[in-house]
């Protein structure tokens, strides 16, 4: 079942977190689902799998040629219960809420060699538009 964050979730949200593939929970991460949780323009999804939290999705409204457009920002799932289908439920729950707030459009990002995320997205009918890579350097100062 998957149902809408509150506030008062993000200790579910954090504990999902840091029981995927990352371990560890980044104060950007806290940031993040914090702004989704109190922001009109962002919403949080859980999926409760036997009233057990096992994942949630974060995603948020955009513009794109003047235009709303829905973007996924995040989905985590607990290591025990990737690969069951629940990324594609949380995405299909994405899209219906984007679609309800006018988007015509539906949008997501990944790694490259995130494969798994890659699949998700060409077996859902996303179109690849472009690839980037992300450069970065430090400064001596």
């Amino acid at each position: 079942m998957i149902k809408e964050a509150k506030i008062s979730d993000y200790d579910i949200i954090s504990k999902i977190v840091t029981d995927d593939d990352k371990n560890t929970i980044l104060d950007e991460d806290v940031r993040d689902i914090r702004e989704a949780l109190t922001n009109y323009n962002k919403v949080v999804f859980i999926d409760y799998e036997n009233e057990i939290p096992v994942a949630f999705a974060r995603c948020s409204l955009t513009e794109e040629n003047s235009k709303p457009t829905g973007y996924l920002e995040q989905i985590s799932i607990k290591r025990n219960y990737q690969n069951k289908g629940i990324a594609k439920r949380l995405l299909n729950k994405c899209e219906a809420w984007a679609k309800d707030k006018g988007c015509e459009r539906f949008t997501a990002t990944c790694n490259i060699d995130d494969k798994h995320t890659m699949d998700l997205y060409n077996y859902s009918g996303f179109s690849e538009i472009s690839k980037i890579a992300y450069f970065s350097k430090e400064l001596n100062i």
